[in-house]
C-alpha cells in the first residue's frame, strides 16, 4: 500500500515537472521575435529615419534660400556700381548671377545643413516627438545615423561644387567683367575714345545707358567719311554678333567732300538713327586663369611643377606656389564639412534639448565658427612656412571628427537603444 502511494506521488510529480517545462517553453517561445517581429522592427526604424529626414530637409531648404540670397545679393551689390558703370545690361546681369551662384553654394551647403539639423531637432523636441522617439525604442545610432545621410548627400554636393564647377564660374565670371569693362571703354562721358575706325565723344551717360552729347567720327570707308551729331542716344548690346548698337535721336550727319568732288558737302538731318560698331577687336581676347581659384585642380598641379623647376610664374597673378598647394587641399578638405557638422550638431542639440531654447543652435553655430577659425589660423601659418599646406587645411577636420565622436559617445545614452 506504501509502495503504491509513492509511485502515484511520483507519477503526480513528473506530470506537474513536464506540464512546468512545457509552460516555460512556450513562454521563451512567446518573448522570443521571430523573423516577422524583426522586419517589423526594421520598417519603423525606416519609417521614422525618414520622417526626421524629411523634417531635417524641409530646414535645411528653409535656411539655404535665406543664406544664398544673402549671400548673392552682397556679392552682387558690392560690383554693381562697377558693372553698371563698364555697361552692364540684363544679360549680363543675369549670367552674373549664375556665375556667383556656384560660389555662394559652396559656403551655403554647409551651413544650410547644420541650421537645418539644429532647429528640426529643436522642432521635434519643442513638440514632444523626441520623447516619442524614445519611447519607441529610436536608438543613438538609428537617430545619428538619418543626419550622416544628409550630411554624406551635402558632403558629394560640396566636393563636386569645389572640384568641378566653382573654378569654371570663377573664370567666367573675370571673363565677363573683363569683357564689360572693354565694351564700357568705348562710351565714356567727357572723354574721346577710338574703336578701329570710330572717335566716339559724349557729353553725358547715365547708368540705364542713355546718351547726351554724342558725335561720332566714322572712317570706316576711306571714301566716305562721316561725322554724326545727336542730341540723345541709347546705347544697347549684342554679345553674340560682337557688336555695340546706338539708338540715336534728333540729330544730323555731315559727308566730309569727296577727293574728286571737294566742294560738294552734304547733311542730312534724322529724328531716328540705328549706328552699330563693330566690337570683335575688343572681344576676340582669350583670358586665362591667373590665380589658383580660378584654376582646375590639374592646372595647378602643373604650376606647381613648374614651381618646382623654379619658373618665377610672371604671367600668373598668384606666385607664390604655397597658394596653389593651399588651393589643392581646400577642395579635397572643405567638402566634408556638412559631414562633421552632423557629427557635431546632433550631440550639441540632444544635450540641450532641456536647457534654454536657443542654447543648441548657439553652440552649433559657434563650433560651425570655430571650424572655419581654426582653417582660417592654420591656413596663415601655412602662407608664413610654419606648417605644410596638407596640415593647415586637414587639421579642423581632424579636430572636428575627435570633438564630433568625443561628443557622440559621451551623448550615446540620451536616446536609450
Amino acid at each position: 500500500m506504501t509502495m503504491t502511494t509513492t509511485m502515484d506521488e511520483r507519477d503526480r510529480h513528473g506530470a506537474r515537472c513536464g506540464r512546468a517545462t512545457r509552460h516555460a517553453r512556450r513562454t521563451r517561445e512567446r518573448r522570443r521575435p521571430d523573423a516577422t517581429d524583426t522586419i517589423s522592427s526594421m520598417r519603423i526604424a525606416r519609417t521614422l529615419s525618414v520622417y526626421v529626414m524629411r523634417e531635417t530637409l524641409l530646414y535645411c531648404g528653409l535656411t539655404f534660400v535665406v543664406i544664398t540670397l544673402v549671400l548673392l545679393t552682397q556679392n552682387v551689390l558690392r560690383r554693381l556700381d562697377t558693372l553698371v558703370t563698364a555697361g552692364m545690361t540684363g544679360a549680363d546681369l543675369w549670367t552674373a548671377v549664375l556665375c556667383i551662384l556656384p560660389i555662394a553654394l559652396s559656403y551655403a551647403i554647409p551651413l544650410a545643413f547644420l541650421i537645418g539639423m539644429l532647429l528640426a531637432i529643436r522642432r521635434l523636441a519643442s513638440d514632444g516627438e523626441l520623447l516619442a522617439l524614445r519611447a519607441s525604442g529610436f536608438g543613438p545610432t538609428a537617430f545619428l545615423s538619418a543626419f550622416l545621410v544628409l550630411g554624406l548627400l551635402a558632403t558629394v554636393l560640396s566636393a563636386w561644387l569645389l572640384g568641378s564647377v566653382e573654378h569654371r564660374a570663377r573664370r567666367d565670371l573675370v571673363e565677363l567683367v573683363e569683357r564689360m569693362a572693354a565694351r564700357g571703354a568705348v562710351v565714356e562721358a567727357g572723354k574721346f575714345r577710338h574703336t578701329g575706325a570710330q572717335t566716339i565723344f559724349v557729353e553725358d551717360r547715365d547708368r540705364e545707358g542713355t546718351l547726351r552729347g554724342v558725335m561720332i567720327y566714322d572712317q570706316s570707308r576711306p571714301d566716305l567719311a562721316l561725322r554724326i551729331f545727336a542730341a540723345r542716344g541709347q546705347m544697347a548690346f549684342d554679345v553674340p554678333a560682337r557688336e555695340m548698337r546706338i539708338e540715336l535721336e534728333n540729330g544730323e550727319i555731315h559727308v566730309e567732300p569727296r577727293p574728286d568732288e571737294p566742294e560738294r558737302y552734304e547733311r542730312m538731318r534724322f529724328d531716328s538713327f540705328a549706328y552699330r560698331i563693330d566690337l570683335s577687336h575688343l572681344l576676340s581676347r582669350q583670358l586665362g586663369p591667373v590665380r589658383p581659384k580660378q584654376m582646375s585642380i590639374s592646372e595647378i598641379e602643373h604650376v606647381l611643377e613648374r614651381a618646382e623647376r623654379g619658373d618665377p610664374l610672371i604671367e600668373l597673378d598668384e606666385k607664390d606656389p604655397r597658394e596653389y598647394a593651399l588651393e589643392i587641399h581646400r577642395r579635397r578638405a572643405l567638402p566634408f564639412a556638412p559631414l562633421l557638422f552632423a557629427g557635431l550638431g546632433v550631440p550639441i542639440a540632444l544635450a540641450s534639448e532641456h536647457r534654454r531654447r536657443h542654447l543648441g543652435l548657439f553652440l552649433g553655430l559657434l563650433a560651425a565658427f570655430s571650424y572655419y577659425g581654426l582653417g582660417a589660423a592654420t591656413e596663415s601659418l601655412a602662407l608664413s612656412d610654419r606648417i605644410g599646406p596638407a596640415t593647415a587645411l586637414w587639421l579642423p577636420n581632424v579636430v572636428a571628427a575627435i570633438a564630433a565622436l568625443a561628443l557622440i559617445l559621451r551623448g550615446r545614452n540620451r536616446i536609450p537603444s
